[in-house]
């Protein structure tokens, strides 16, 4: 079995602005769904940082039960996991009526541009490869958080 990528390119300076909190204060909340536990606690640590109130998930099914339990204004979303997979879940979401507007942002280390495709296809808003670099997470979070405010 291949080794997994790692979430995030450990040569960036964790140093990173905390993001705007929406209206009122309180903090954007993310979903974090990948199945690697690595990735999930390297990835919380790093979006609590950023001022993101973060829950996780560790397959798509988990991820979907999440966002319909709770309100997320972004769902963060590795594309290979056992059992329902980034792709698959996202498609269930976006079949929901009350969830086709959250953003749904796509990661992977696969950056082919078929899977580029793939992700827009299901209905992702954004597409980030692993290792992530933070200045490009910074990036897609600013320009889909505001928006789900």
């Amino acid at each position: 079995m291949a080794k997994p990528e790692p979430l995030i390119d450990r040569a960036v300076s964790p140093t990173c602005p905390a993001l705007p909190r929406r209206p009122g204060g309180e903090p954007w909340r993310a979903l974090l769904a990948d199945d690697n536990p690595v990735n999930r606690e390297v990835g919380v640590g790093l979006l609590q940082l950023l001022g993101l109130q973060v829950h996780t998930a560790e397959d798509g099914h988990e991820a979907l039960h999440k966002v319909q339990a709770h309100h997320y204004d972004l769902v963060l979303m590795d594309l290979e996991m056992p059992g329902l997979d980034g792709l698959a879940a996202t498609r269930c979401l976006r079949s929901l009526p009350h969830l086709r507007q959250v953003p749904v942002i796509a990661l992977t280390a696969n950056v082919d541009t078929d899977i580029r495709r793939d992700c827009m296809a299901a209905g992702m808003n954004d597409f980030l490869s692993k290792p992530i670099d933070v200045r490009v997470l910074v990036d897609a979070l600013s320009r889909w958080l505001p928006r789900s405010g």
